[in-house]
């Protein structure tokens, strides 16, 4: 395994883990429910579906944190933080579609799946050279 790998999977203690996911899960909620008249940086056609998998990529990472903390290991914590990023994407899109300032957009939440993909293939990357889990 990588020594990032090594880094990555070692768990820090129920505050160090699951905090930082609880507080970047909160500050997407508040800037996805809030009226955004743009979005800040280069604008280009596809600019939210970037902002979108980059964000849910990034949610994906940290709840794989949490997911070492419930227990899982190596790809299992990895599959919980995908899985959790991208239901958690599709709740979003839901709850905008409540506002009158926001919309639910599939592509929204098709970008933000392929974040999740994307921060688990990372994630399975970093597991490079480990043994199989469940052996030894």
């Amino acid at each position: 395994m990588t020594f990032l790998g090594k880094l990555w999977l070692r768990p820090r203690g129920p505050w160090l883990d699951a905090l930082p996911a609880v507080a970047y899960l909160a500050v997407l909620f508040w800037f996805g429910l809030i009226p955004l008249k743009s979005l800040p940086g280069p604008d280009f056609e596809l600019a939210d579906k970037v902002w979108h998998a980059g964000a849910f990529g990034g949610l994906a990472a940290l709840l794989s944190r949490v997911g070492l903390q419930l227990g899982l290991r190596g790809l299992g914590a990895a599959r919980f933080g995908a899985l959790g990023a991208t239901l958690l994407g599709g709740a979003l899109e839901v709850l905008q579609s409540f506002t009158r300032y926001r919309s639910a957009d599939w592509a929204d939440f098709l970008a933000d799946a392929l974040g999740a993909a994307l921060a688990y293939a990372a994630l399975r990357g970093l597991r490079a050279g480990a043994p199989p889990e469940g052996s030894g």
